[in-house]
């Protein structure tokens, strides 16, 4: 649109036009008198110029034209410019892709009226080409270059909004790197521009976000208690007044509870419920507000994974002592075939792939040590020990130096390992029952819970079954084939795997990986507190693309176009009067 009110000559060329109107339209109208001649028709003509009655509208051609000429010279009263073709710059549009793009006012969320902006900017003006960045919680590019919005239009279509965070500033930054010419960027988002970014150049700002209260679930978790579950869920509120919503905990078709929650302004409230055995999925839901992605979260039950132990020692005492304290720790499965660890006193290493080796080495001459122990806090062996006070017998062996420490007296190592050629750990535990205090003390299931439970975390499979969105997830394999299978059932092929797969879970939902024999179900849940939070919302528009300057350079001016159209036009204007008047014998 022109401003004509910020150009005076513009404004009265403006004004000029409802008064050429009425004088066209408003002439005198005499009443029809009989004469005897024609000498003065041509007076009556003349009279007609002017007036203050309406009559019916019957506007000549010369009208249009006058009227043109007006315009035109209000068009070249603004000092129109026109880009040239060799100074266009490329758009590098950045995307919001967090999930309060999604929050809805007035039937319609935040991402549909930034993408109606978008259409209208590409649909009225041209760029040498387009480019899109979407910033979740990494940036990434989306597409490759477009020329139009018909062309952007299908790209858009990967927008979809649901990281649990925006890095703005590693998107922007992207944005600049991804054209070898300068660029004009602009970002689309729900919040105002931030302080530190108010002097960059060539940047426009766009916030098309809207204030409201929001209520949200911003933290789930459902851990193994025993043979039970125990499920914790929080619910913020997020608004600048008292709120009142039921949660509603189904776990199938059984409604487990239902709680009235009431939050003070910006409050968290949390709600705790012990599950009984074999309780399958949780789902926890709220009531639909201005984001529905925060309201529900499903919950699945905490893996359980169980170690296979073979105790092959032949000591009545030592077994026994072994057997009671491997079943204490509820980590040992009731199969032993195809073991995942061996307990055993032979110097040589247990057979099979899997087969993890925890080697005993008593003596009748080891020597008692009362500490100092020097222990390894980072080894997953050693969690929770508590050696103060503690005998513990012990022999040297020169053989059991060269391996790592765990735990020492001095310099005579009492716990060592180390992993051989195929992966698997190798443990030396220094242990005389009759030497040692370690049995009598709960350092003994502690230990044995230990290592249980880190081969149970280095079997394949996934540690957890329930994940926040954004979270890495690492699938340990056998290194064979593996097959994601997305929420909405389409799937993702992993011909060859390393012992590690980080799996990528973009949006939440139930996710299955498949691998061997073995098939794992996990959840992913959006649990983000600062993307729930829409109070500090905003709508505007801050930054520019030119300066004075480089408008100066990069618009030639047009100025001289409208003022020769309006020169022709009043050419044409002389014409026709000229013309009319030799018709008339003027």
């Amino acid at each position: 649109m022109i401003p004509f009110l910020t150009y005076p000559l513009a404004l009265l060329a403006l004004a000029a036009l409802p008064a050429l109107a009425a004088i066209y339209l408003l002439r005198n109208r005499f009443k029809r008198k009989p004469v005897s001649t024609l000498f003065l028709w041509q007076f009556q003509q003349e009279s007609k110029a002017g007036g203050s009655k309406v009559e019916k509208l019957r506007l000549p051609p010369v009208f249009f034209l006058e009227l043109l000429i007006l315009l035109l010279l209000g068009i070249a009263a603004t000092g129109p410019r026109w880009q040239l073709a060799q100074t266009t710059h490329p758009l590098v549009v950045v995307l919001d892709d967090s999930l309060s793009m999604l929050a809805k006012s007035d039937t319609k969320d935040t991402r549909a009226r930034a993408t109606a902006a978008l259409e209208q900017l590409l649909r009225g003006r041209k760029f040498l080409f387009i480019r899109f960045v979407l910033a979740g919680r990494d940036a990434r590019a989306l597409g490759d270059s477009v020329h139009s919005w018909t062309e952007a239009a299908p790209l858009l279509a990967g927008w979809k909004c649901q990281a649990p965070a925006a890095d703005l500033a590693a998107a922007i930054a992207l944005a600049g790197d991804l054209t070898s010419r300068k660029a004009d960027i602009l970002v689309l988002t729900d919040h105002a521009r931030p302080a530190e970014l108010e002097q960059a150049a060539r940047m426009q700002w766009w916030a098309f976000g809207t204030a409201a209260p929001n209520l949200a679930i911003v933290n789930a978790t459902r851990t193994a208690q025993g043979p039970q579950d125990r499920c914790l869920l929080e619910v913020a509120n997020y608004s600048r007044e008292l709120r009142t919503a039921r949660l509603q905990l189904t776990a199938g078709t059984n409604l487990a509870q239902n709680s009235q929650l009431t939050l003070e302004p910006g409050a968290r409230q949390r709600v705790i419920l012990n599950l009984p055995p074999n309780t399958p999925a949780l789902e926890a839901a709220l009531p639909d507000d201005a984001l529905l992605g925060d309201n529900r979260v499903t919950l699945l039950p905490a893996p359980r994974k169980r170690t296979r132990v073979q105790v092959a020692l032949d000591n009545p005492e030592l077994r026994d002592l072994f057997t009671r304290g491997l079943e204490s720790t509820g980590l040992r499965s009731t199969i032993s075939a195809d073991p995942e660890l061996v307990i055993h006193q032979s110097r040589a290493v247990p057979a099979g792939e899997r087969a993890w080796g925890l080697r005993i080495l008593s003596a009748t001459n080891a020597t008692a040590y009362t500490g100092p122990f020097v222990v390894n806090a980072a080894h997953p062996l050693t969690r929770g020990l508590e050696l103060q006070g503690l005998i513990w017998a012990a022999i040297t062996d020169t053989n059991l130096a060269i391996h790592p420490p765990v735990i020492t007296a001095g310099d005579v190592p009492l716990l060592t390992a180390r992993e051989d050629a195929l992966g698997r750990q190798q443990i030396t535990l220094q242990f005389t029952p009759a030497l040692t205090t370690l049995p009598a003390t709960p350092n003994w299931p502690i230990f044995l819970w230990n290592l249980l439970s880190w081969r149970a975390r280095e079997t394949p499979g996934l540690e957890e079954s329930n994940f926040r969105l954004g979270s890495d997830i690492v699938l340990k394999t056998t290194n064979g084939p593996v097959r994601l299978v997305r929420p909405d059932r389409t799937t993702q092929d992993f011909a060859k795997t390393q012992r590690l797969l980080l799996l990528e879970a973009p949006v939440p939902g139930l996710y299955t990986a498949i691998h061997g024999q073995e098939t794992n179900l996990f959840s992913v849940n959006f649990l983000a507190a600062e993307e729930s939070d829409l109070t500090d919302t905003q709508t505007g528009r801050w930054g520019e693309w030119q300066t004075k300057q480089e408008t100066r350079y990069e618009y030639a001016a047009v100025l001289w176009i409208f003022l020769l159209a309006a020169l022709v036009g009043l050419a044409m204007h002389l014409v026709i009067l000229a013309r009319g008047q030799r018709e008339a014998g003027i």
